[in-house]
């Protein structure tokens, strides 16, 4: 511990700078005739106060410089003034901009050049990419998320196959991953957004607690003498979010049996419809027979006639989920010097922004869709001796409903998270759709403030430091409660009037069921319950210095202190048997260090960087035998809790080497590999966590001597430019990973005993292959496209299950699977800019009407994912199935139209413009529509010989569908007609013995079935046996969002 303490006092005196923010413009100044470098000359980075001279050898560096476009000016007694413009400036990079003076006599004015930057970046050793604020705008997306999304390896923000929660996500400098989950809070306006940089391999020592990638973005700051804003509002009428008929249409579903007069009075299976149309709605009786229940009891006051129960039926489903309000963003920022303060205060300036998204759910939940907010405020403050201050002040507030019955953090985010909620979920499944009270509503507030002091030391080296505190609170209880005083009359008149509450609106904790039995609209709903607060200290810092031309060195560190109070669980009103609560208090806090440095050469440059990590939960532990029946079952009680004993926890150290390699193999070409150990430590969430049931017995248990995931991670590359316009990026990769986390269930022998252990046994292997292809310059057309191709084999050591009972363990190691290898799923994403010249065509009125157009086109490919289908449990069958390939096009269409230093764009964000229909692998009610589904398609003897069922072999796969309004005509594979007792006329049967087909006729006789009828049903994959909840089998239909941004410059 006094080791601890003395690292952290070193560190609060010596680490003084943030990983990459800004970047660096290098180069070197030479005689144009001679070639001599010039020892002296000035270079002023004009609008700002940053420059240098150059050194013995005529070279100069300029470093600290934040991401954008910049002007160069250099001055040399002797020598003609030489302006060099549009220098693009990049996150952690350099910008090589190499200068020949010309004698002043021989130069009649000053000379202004444009940058000639290299499309091939030799100082980067890894897959990096900068995006500015310009793409950005040109593109249809409304979040970072998206904007990187796009990148080769990216989804989301999972980074080449690794979690989400494995990238690192910053701003500004400010790490935004929340210490309870890891998950980054992203809610940043892109109204503020100066640049973002995307590392997806190879990143350096600096950055820390992250395996698989790292996010900066950079934010734009005040002007010092002038004001500027921008606001973007876009809006998306009310639409459905699913093709087809919705659940809430009288012919769907769950609709259908109780209303559709064939068969909603004496039942489903009275005959009017064949088997075939049975199994595609859930089984009634009828409403006769629901009368005939009321009225069988001895309670009058639930009488109820066919007629009458059927009104009530509509009644207690009358709540309509469908959206009936728009996606909306808006999102809008602001900037400029403070008034009145701004000269008295070192140009004190500010730029503050602000986010607001509606996106409404698939159906209404307990909230009807999914609201963002988010505020960020930065000031920036120029101090005497060449120094920054910067305060940031970032709030969000995220509000919707919680995915979890049980706690946590799981939120509603897309259409894909409540339709896969209704895809063969059981009983409760029209509770989920016909209730707003099956899931909890939710809220997540989080803020976080952030002081920064920016020094430049020297001309070649400056430092920085940090400090931040975090906070984030959860709140997630049911919702309102039911009002069950109020009545409404439902049907009647007089003393048969029939009222009831309103009911299945608000929460009620009691047992309570609809009329005909299938919906509760009470009991066991809104069980999620989560009151966890989040508090963190951020001390961050080091020192950067250019030691000369060819080392610069990185040094520095951060210490993170975490105060976690969590409380989650679930509340079950009506069976209390079912709850269960996590509560933990914990301090934990880490402290990292690290050195790099960055070596520059003509033909080989290098990154070379060492990282220690020192983990403390700051607590003890639990030191129980791992069968103890009084800790772990149900024996257990409060009064016995000091009697376990726990020991003190240990710190754990790690090192993580680091290295980059870059080879410049000529001016246009470079080759590139990258090796580096990544830690990071367990999700804290699930490490302090003792979750008890009801009966205090053990369900889950954590462990803080977990030791942190390891990534090792290589990577090699190629980049090669050509035409100035064209780059082609090339890189291979491989991730040897371990120590990932994993449960363990322990079993005593007399069963009382039966928990999951937090263990990290779980490995992972990831190889992956990328092609990225951009056209980085030009007039009209700009734009990349890219391919990944990646496997993933995981597992885990040891088992998954350790039995008490010699026996039992005996028989389940003979069953213990510890390896899976999914398939490979190739991915292509293009990104194509289409647009006029800035001032192209005629010029009428003042403006250019045909300059200014941009489309910009975004379309996306995928394989379709492998998985196994085994419905009889044939040995050895392992992702042997495969479903069709998905693909989409999204579309923004703008005009940009200048009015001095007003400038307004109007647009539109068109998502999947082709309105194409990707089957989403939901929509079944149960197993055995799943399968009926599965077995109706015609699919390869390769997929499906070996399963064990009779089949058609053709060319389908899992995600085909049969043709639009068409009929379903039933294949049935018989071994002989002649032993169907009651055949259907609507079924084509083929019978094996004679290998023909036939049809049942309505004179009760077999027939061949017409070759041409058979071909039709054929080629329109008639025979194809849909899900049995159409409406969400198809998901994101065309989405248009109009929109108009304005930006001003005062």
């Amino acid at each position: 511990m006094q080791k601890l303490k003395f690292l952290i006092y070193f560190l609060s005196l010596f680490s003084f700078s943030l990983a990459g923010v800004t970047g660096k413009i290098s180069g070197r100044i030479v005689d144009e005739e001679s070639g001599e470098p010039l020892i002296g000359a000035n270079i002023i980075l004009q609008g700002t106060s940053n420059g240098a001279a150059t050194d013995i050898d005529g070279y100069y560096h300029i470093l600290n410089i934040s991401p954008g476009y910049y002007d160069l000016k250099i001055n040399m007694i002797g020598y003609a003034e030489k302006s060099v413009t549009n220098i693009r400036v990049e996150i952690d990079l350099t910008s090589v901009i190499n200068v020949s003076m010309m004698i002043e006599a021989l130069a009649t004015e000053a000379i202004i050049v444009q940058a000639d930057q290299k499309l091939v970046r030799t100082d980067v050793a890894s897959s990096q990419k900068s995006i500015s604020s310009d793409q950005i705008s040109e593109m249809p997306v409304s979040s970072v998320s998206e904007v990187v999304g796009l990148s080769a390896g990216v989804s989301g923000l999972s980074v080449r196959g690794g979690s989400f929660n494995e990238t690192q996500f910053m701003v500004d400098g400010l790490v935004l991953n929340d210490e309870r989950t890891g998950e980054p809070t992203t809610g940043i306006p892109l109204s503020a957004v100066q640049d973002i940089s995307l590392q997806t391999g190879g990143f350096g020592a600096e950055y820390r607690n992250a395996r698989s990638g790292v996010i900066n973005v950079v934010t734009r700051e005040g002007s010092k003498d002038s004001y500027s804003g921008t606001i973007s509002i876009r809006q998306s009428p009310p639409a459905q979010k699913h093709f087809g008929t919705s659940p809430y249409d009288p012919e769907s579903f769950w609709f259908k049996p109780y209303l559709d007069d064939e068969v909603a009075w004496t039942g489903t299976n009275n005959g009017a419809w064949d088997e075939y149309q049975q199994r595609q709605y859930p089984s009634f009786d009828g409403w006769n027979s629901v009368s005939e229940q009321t009225l069988a009891d001895d309670d009058p006051s639930n009488d109820l006639t066919p007629a009458g129960a059927q009104k009530l039926f509509t009644w207690e489903h009358r709540l309509n989920g469908a959206i009936k309000d728009p996606d909306i963003n808006i999102d809008a920022g602001f900037g400029g010097p403070v008034p009145f303060l701004s000269s008295k205060y070192g140009n004190l300036r500010f730029f503050v922004s602000a986010l607001h998204e509606q996106d409404m759910y698939l159906f209404e939940v307990s909230k009807p869709s999914l609201k963002k907010r988010s505020y960020l405020l930065k000031l920036t403050a120029d101090m005497k001796n060449n120094s920054k201050l910067v305060y940031s002040f970032l709030q969000g507030e995220m509000e919707g409903t919680t995915l979890s019955r049980g706690g946590g953090t799981n939120i509603i985010n897309s259409v894909w998270d409540l339709a896969s909620e209704v895809n063969s979920s059981g009983f409760t499944m029209p509770w989920r759709i016909f209730t707003n009270d099956y899931w909890s509503p939710t809220k997540v507030n989080n803020s976080t403030h952030a002081l920064k002091y920016t020094r430049q030391t020297d001309d070649k080296s400056f430092l920085d430091f940090l400090i931040k505190f975090d906070s984030k609170k959860y709140y997630t209880d049911h919702g309102p409660v039911r009002d069950s005083i109020s009545t409404f009359e439902i049907f009647g008149k007089g003393e048969d009037v029939w009222v009831a509450d309103e009911a299945p609106i608000g929460f009620f904790g009691g047992p309570l069921f609809s009329v005909e039995g299938r919906l509760a609209f009470g009991g066991a709903i809104s069980t999620s319950r989560d009151f966890s607060k989040i508090k963190v200290l951020t001390l961050k810092g080091n020192y950067i210095s250019q030691l000369n031309n060819n080392h610069q060195l990185k040094a520095g560190g951060e210490v993170v202190l975490s105060d976690l109070y969590l409380k989650f669980g679930s509340q079950n009103e009506f069976l209390p048997s079912g709850n269960y609560w996590s509560r933990s208090e914990v301090n934990p806090f880490r402290i990292s260090l690290y050195g790099q440095d960055k070596i520059e050469y003509n033909g080989f440059v290098a990154t070379i960087g060492l990282n220690l990590d020192i983990l403390n939960p700051n607590g003890s532990w639990y030191n129980v035998d791992t069968y103890d029946d009084d800790f772990y079952s149900s024996n257990y009680s409060q009064d016995l809790e000091e009697s376990f004993e726990k020991k003190k926890l240990k710190s754990q150290v790690e090192l993580s080497p680091r290295l980059a390699i870059s080879h410049p193999i000529t001016e246009s070409s470079k080759l590139y590999f990258n090796y580096g150990h990544y830690q990071q430590m367990p999700i804290a969430e699930d490490l302090y966590r003792v979750r008890r049931g009801f009966s205090e017995e053990v369900l889950t248990i954590g462990d803080p001597t977990l030791p942190m995931a390891k990534t090792i991670s290589y990577e090699v590359g190629f980049d090669q430019s050509f035409f100035e316009s064209y780059l082609i990026h090339i890189a291979a990769y491989y991730k040897d990973i371990k120590d990932q986390q994993n449960t363990t269930t322990y079993i005593s022998a007399n069963s009382k005993v039966n928990y999951a252990q937090l263990t990290a046994n779980s490995y992972e292997d990831i190889r992956g292959f990328e092609l990225e292809l951009s056209k980085l310059k030009g007039d009209w057309v700009t734009g990349f496209i890219n391919y990944e191709y990646r496997v993933n084999t995981a597992g885990y050591f040891g088992l998954a299950r350790y039995y008490e009972n010699p026996g039992d363990q005996r028989n389940y190691e003979l069953s213990n699977r510890k390896q899976s290898k999914p398939r490979p799923i190739p991915r292509l994403k293009s990104v194509i800019d289409l647009h006029t010249p800035k001032y192209f065509g005629p010029r009428i009125l003042g403006q250019n009407p045909f300059a200014n157009w941009q489309m910009n086109v975004i379309s996306r490919w995928s394989a379709g994912s492998w998985f196994t289908y085994n419905p009889n449990n044939v040995p050895g069958i392992e992702y042997n199935v495969q479903y069709v390939n998905n693909y989409g096009v999204d579309l923004k269409f703008s005009k940009i139209i200048n009015l001095g230093k007003i400038k307004i764009k109007a647009y539109a964000d068109i998502y999947n413009v082709l309105n194409t229909k990707n089957f989403s692998g939901y929509g079944f009610e149960d197993g055995f529509d799943y399968n009926y589904y599965m077995q109706s398609l015609h699919m390869p003897r390769e997929f499906v010989g070996e399963l064990g069922y009779p089949y058609f072999e053709g060319d389908d796969q899992p995600g085909d569908v049969r043709k639009e309004g068409t009929e379903f005509v039933p294949m049935e594979w018989v071994s002989d007609i002649s032993t169907i007792n009651d055949p259907s006329q609507r079924a084509i049967y083929y019978d094996n013995n004679t290998q023909q087909y036939y049809q049942w006729t309505s004179t009760d006789s077999w027939q061949d079935v017409n070759q041409g009828y058979l071909d039709k049903v054929i080629k329109n994959k008639q025979y194809i046996d849909m899900p049995n909840q159409s409406y969400y089998v198809f998901l994101n239909p065309r989405d248009i969002f109009f929109g108009i941004n304005i930006s001003y410059d005062f």
